[in-house]
């Protein structure tokens, strides 16, 4: 990257301090044009913008930022977007990390300020954490190629990304993306129960369900093979694999709960939007 980035970040709470510590990771930041805003700023927000010498709540915005991350509550929108004021905000792109809240009604409360406002919708996922996530993006009208670049830059500091041509289809996808870490976290707890049912300890069935699901999950990064045929290669013709899938494939029943779940989750997001 030739340039660094310009980026105010409103919100270092869990998300935002996660994100946050990829981009000083990653070194992608430019600390003359670059701020954190956040009332109470943890020992790894604050050692962050020490590293990276960046201000945190500064007074002075000189010109400006290039990219607004917005990570802070959904119901605080209303309360803070209408009082974002800095140099050539009418230049800024703004990048929400909040669910329900759409690029139209981000525009409505930034449009006191910034009437022309251009947006993207934002969605990474708890892996982000470890800066292995899965983020969606959904870019507003007239974002430019250079601002979607300069997003898929910051994004990728925290893992893989996927654009959607629409809103619509983020909040369709971010059943398996958003919530999916925390259907994979149930799926460990059923391994840890089932394990400890066959007489294993607390310890070794927690290490039975980590180890399992971290190996298959790098082994499917790495092979190149679909999922599904990966299970095939795994599977011996009327072996001990075979029975267990015949329980868990009788009628499609776990790919119907994933199914219905990750449906759920889309409908809760429609809701949320008020639609």
């Amino acid at each position: 990257m030739s340039e660094k980035l310009s980026v105010i970040l409103i919100g270092a709470g869990n998300m935002g301090g996660a994100l946050f510590e990829c981009w000083v990771e990653g070194d992608i930041l430019d600390p003359q044009r670059s701020a954190v805003v956040t009332p109470n700023p943890s020992d790894k927000v604050i050692e962050l913008c020490e590293r990276a010498n960046l201000p945190i709540n500064p007074v002075e915005d000189g010109d400006g930022y290039d990219m607004a991350v917005i990570a802070v509550k959904p119901h605080m929108f209303a309360d803070i977007l209408p009082g974002f004021d800095w140099a050539n905000i009418d230049r800024t792109l703004f990048l929400s990390v909040a669910a329900g809240i759409t690029i139209n009604e981000m525009g409505q409360h930034l449009k006191a300020n910034a009437p022309d406002a251009k947006i993207v919708r934002v969605m990474p996922n708890l892996p982000s954490a470890i800066g292995e996530g899965m983020t969606l993006l959904t870019a507003g009208p007239d974002v430019s190629d250079q601002q979607v670049a300069d997003t898929s830059i910051l994004f990728e500091a925290a893992g893989e990304i996927v654009w959607t041509e629409t809103e619509d289809q983020l909040d369709r996808l971010m059943g398996v993306s958003g919530c999916g870490p925390a259907f994979v976290f149930l799926f460990a707890e059923a391994f840890e129960t089932a394990a400890r049912e066959q007489g294993a300890s607390e310890e070794d069935a927690r290490l039975l369900a980590e180890q399992t699901l971290i190996g298959t999950a790098l082994q499917l990064a790495e092979d190149g093979r679909p999922a599904d045929r990966l299970r095939e290669a795994v599977t011996s013709p009327n072996g001990t694999t075979a029975a267990g899938l015949s329980v868990l494939m009788e009628n499609d029943a776990l790919k119907s709960l994933i199914s219905d779940a990750v449906g759920a989750a889309y409908r809760r997001a429609q809701e949320l939007a008020g639609k």
